[in-house]
């Protein structure tokens, strides 16, 4: 059995961690913007780029599940205990259900709006159902951001446990995940 995950899931984790990241940075500072009604050019382009992020997200965690349906899980060393792993594979579990509901959530949104175009004018396909209503537009990025906050506490706890791991318990729980050298 692998004691590391395949290559493809490894660079895909690590990839959805930088998309997460700038995600983030620019659905804050966007929404920032918003707030303080300035629209121009560059909140103009903070929200696309968020868009098109948004999207490729949610098209790798597709590909991420396929990924991990396809693949051996490296076994956990002995010194976790069943409690543990029930643990993290409920946190991992957790992290891929919101994965896929943030980017859908903040989808129907600007579906709803409309607002789908993103960077270098490329628009984003209607998500299929979605009728144009701004109330509902509202509504849905209501939840998109209820959902993002609760991504942010997960990935939290999950970066707090694999530091754990790799600094302190130092059990190869980490290297698992991580591109040795």
């Amino acid at each position: 059995m692998p004691q590391t995950y395949s290559v493809m899931t490894r660079l895909i984790h690590w990839l959805t961690a930088m998309l997460l990241v700038a995600s983030l940075v620019l659905g804050f500072w966007m929404t920032d913007r918003s707030a303080a009604n300035l629209w121009d050019e560059l909140t103009n382009t903070l929200y696309s780029w968020h868009k098109l992020i948004g999207f490729v997200v949610l098209l790798i965690t597709g590909l991420r599940i396929i990924t991990k349906l396809r693949s051996t899980r490296p076994p956990y060393p002995n010194s976790i205990s069943r409690g543990q792993m029930q643990l993290a594979q409920s946190v991992q579990g957790a992290l891929y259900l919101l994965l896929v509901l943030v980017p859908l959530f903040g989808w129907a949104g600007v579906t709803a709006f409309p607002a789908l175009i993103t960077v270098g004018g490329y628009h984003l396909p209607a998500l299929p159902g979605i009728p144009k209503d701004q109330a509902l537009a509202k509504q849905l990025f209501e939840i998109h951001g209820y959902l993002v906050l609760a991504l942010i506490a997960l990935a939290v706890v999950h970066i707090a446990a694999g530091l754990q791991h790799l600094l302190f318990k130092k059990d190869g729980v980490f290297e698992r995940i991580w591109f040795k050298s």
